[in-house]
């Protein structure tokens, strides 16, 4: 992930205007290109990039001819339910889900995944990378880590819904528990054409643990997903 630092000058200014606008109530206008041009001494196409960003994520509402506002935030429909599958959640809300550009390849852990699936850094894990759509729209992007001592190999054709259907279903390891964390990073340039979403722009990282009978970790998931979504989780 880049740093503050590395970040395009037009998403240094877009996290500052965000915490400006977020401080307004629903409807509140806010300041023009012109004025915002002035204020930074920037060029224009500069402060007009800053703003697509707050746009796509669904706090900025600009209308020709009247100006610029404050959002009126779009709530989802969809309670995502953390103590089982996000697959699942998604089924029992009737959502159609779909999963793309699914792979699966054989990586060195790095020292997150490899302390996190208790095993010593650069062991061999299984990669699965997919894109999940809703309602044909991309909806995260996920990555998992298995282990590869404790689950079985398999392949494309056995992943049919989710990691944790794979790992229960078709390859009968036994997930006891899970653990889940949620923190916020910037999109680096997979993650931004995976969704989307300006190179840079904040996404919400959601990492899922599951635990084998034994105790020991067996699968990281984690889901990116883009800032224009407001996601109710019941954990």
């Amino acid at each position: 992930m880049k740093t503050a630092s590395e970040l395009p000058l037009y998403l240094k200014i877009a996290d500052e205007l965000r915490a400006r606008l977020l401080l307004l109530p629903v409807g509140a206008p806010f300041l023009t290109e012109q004025a915002l041009t002035e204020e930074y001494g920037v060029a224009r196409g500069t402060i007009r990039q800053a703003l697509n960003v707050l746009v796509q994520e669904g706090i900025l509402l600009r209308t020709q001819g009247s100006g610029s506002f404050r959002a009126q935030p779009v709530v989802s429909p969809y309670l995502f339910t953390l103590s089982q599958e996000l697959t699942d959640s998604i089924r029992e809300v009737g959502t159609n889900s779909a999963v793309r550009n699914l792979s699966i390849t054989i990586v060195p852990a790095s020292v997150t995944v490899a302390d996190t699936l208790h095993v010593p850094h650069g062991t061999k894990v299984r990669k699965v990378s997919r894109i999940r759509w809703i309602e044909a729209k991309a909806f995260a992007y996920c990555e998992g880590y298995l282990r590869t001592d404790t689950v079985p190999q398999f392949y494309k054709r056995d992943y049919t819904s989710s990691l944790g259907d794979l790992v229960r279903n078709v390859l009968k390891v036994h997930i006891s528990s899970r653990q889940c964390n949620f923190r916020a990073v910037s999109a680096d340039e997979l993650i931004s054409e995976a969704l989307n979403v300006p190179f840079g722009s904040p996404v919400l990282c959601v990492n899922l643990v599951c635990i084998g009978h034994d105790g020991e970790p067996l699968l990281l998931d984690t889901f990116y997903f883009p800032a224009s979504q407001s996601l109710h989780f019941e954990v």
